[in-house]
């Protein structure tokens, strides 16, 4: 899945009318303090995961496009204030009307909707979604299919909640890649690594619990924890249940290629250890359940002194949890001044290490800048996203917007010369 655009009609101090268009690959998001880089990464987290209940009272109306293998979905979803005004004329329940109109009454409550424009690449039929609080209903080339009245909450991941309802009610040989894709997205989304040790924190934070039913194992949840946990989990408990320590230890030699592993190499350790703790036990007839958290870790330096996570440099935890977080997130990534701390040998390693994901980066270290690809004008424009203000109506609005093609055509043509830093080339034509 890649999020190929965004039309911010109305969102925080955001300008309305803005509109982004992305790469499928590195996306860079430029400007000064203070001009919306970070609410641009934070929105994006939103839409990535079509989560927004943590916006549930304010006021927004987005639309945006995620390509999927085969098809493409339009969202357009808001979170606006009832007008009062009468109904279109000629809408009844017997109309062309997906929902049933209802009269609205002058208020100040919001009112989230949301519609979903789902179009397969191959010769298939039109599906439109349309939801609000009290239902949904799907159109099929134009005509109304079905309807289904609910009470749910419209802003938490409702977007994929309604499109597996709607994958119930395709051929086989679509329903099952895109429910496949839909059950890694909704469990998967990304949140911002951010630009100090907020990550960091928040692995030490992770719990994760799983069942057991005879000889079956089920995970209780996903909950931020490397696509590869679970299974070693599994694994590990089957052949050390109840583990010997009150703890299980998997060491960075132990997972091909893991998080674990690529901090050992670089940053120079010897060896390293990821430490899951029990925390909770419970047996019943025919099984039991294990909790674990608190997870922790040991690095060995070169000379055979033991570090905790904790007596590591700044640098070195910023590099481990971004390295974990990208362990975790196996389709995007959104870093805040990934740079931050960071060495110049290790920030091109993070940007290697992003590798086929869709990534959406800011920094003001131009160490990042070295090390990012660009092969064509429409390549340029599509990856960079520059931030300001502009005072409009006696009021500061964040601007945000991809450079002309003609700004792209220029900054490229220079690029390929090879003479100019990428930095330089984009402070002298104004995007960074």
């Amino acid at each position: 899945m890649k999020l190929t655009k965004l039309h911010i009609h109305g969102y925080r101090d955001v300008a309305p009318g803005t509109e982004l268009v992305f790469s499928p690959a590195l996306n860079l998001v430029l400007g000064e303090n203070g001009t919306g880089r970070t609410t641009l990464l934070e929105l994006l987290s939103r839409v990535l995961a079509s989560d927004f209940s943590g916006l549930i009272r304010e006021e927004f109306s987005l639309e945006y496009a995620l390509d999927f293998p085969g098809m493409e979905l339009h969202i357009t979803v808001r979170n606006t204030r009832a007008t009062g005004a009468p109904p279109p004329a000629g809408t009844s329940s017997g109309s062309s009307a997906l929902l049933p109109p209802r009269p609205l009454e002058p208020t100040a409550e919001l009112e989230p909707s949301m519609e979903l424009v789902l179009e397969l690449d191959a010769p298939g039929p039109r599906l439109v979604m349309r939801a609000d609080a009290t239902g949904v209903a799907w159109e099929v080339d134009g005509q109304p299919a079905y309807s289904q009245t609910m009470y749910w909450s419209l802003l938490d991941r409702t977007v994929w909640v309604v499109l597996f309802m709607t994958a119930q009610r395709l051929e086989p040989e679509v329903r099952e890649p895109l429910k496949e894709l839909l059950r890694r997205t909704f469990l998967l989304a990304p949140a911002r690594f951010d630009e100090a040790l907020g990550t960091f924190q928040q692995m030490g934070n992770t719990q994760y619990g799983m069942e057991m039913r005879g000889d079956e194992v089920f995970p209780l949840g996903l909950m931020w924890l490397p696509t590869w946990m679970p299974g070693l989990l599994r694994e590990r408990v089957a052949r050390e249940m109840p583990p010997p320590a009150g703890h299980l230890d998997i060491r960075h030699d132990e997972v091909e290629r893991s998080f674990l592993a690529r901090f050992v190499t670089l940053a120079g350790f010897s060896a390293g250890t990821f430490r899951v703790e029990l925390l909770d036990k419970r047996s019943y007839e025919g099984g039991g359940r294990l909790e674990f958290g608190r997870f922790g870790f040991h690095f060995t330096r070169r000379d055979g002194v033991v570090l905790t996570q904790e007596q590591l440099g700044h640098g070195q935890k910023r590099l481990l949890s971004f390295l974990y977080y990208l362990d975790v997130n196996e389709d995007f990534a959104i870093a805040d001044e990934l740079a931050n701390s960071l060495h110049p040998r290790q920030v091109e390693a993070c940007v290697r290490e992003l590798g086929r994901r869709q990534s959406f980066l800011t920094s003001q270290n131009p160490s990042l800048f070295e090390h990012i690809p660009l092969g064509s004008p429409e390549e340029v424009r599509a990856s960079l996203h520059h931030c300001g203000t502009e005072l409009r109506d006696g009021r500061e609005w964040k601007v945000c917007a991809n450079p002309s093609p003609e700004t792209a055509a220029k900054l490229f043509g220079a690029y390929q010369r090879g003479d100019t830093p990428l930095a330089a080339l984009l402070r002298t034509h104004g995007l960074w």
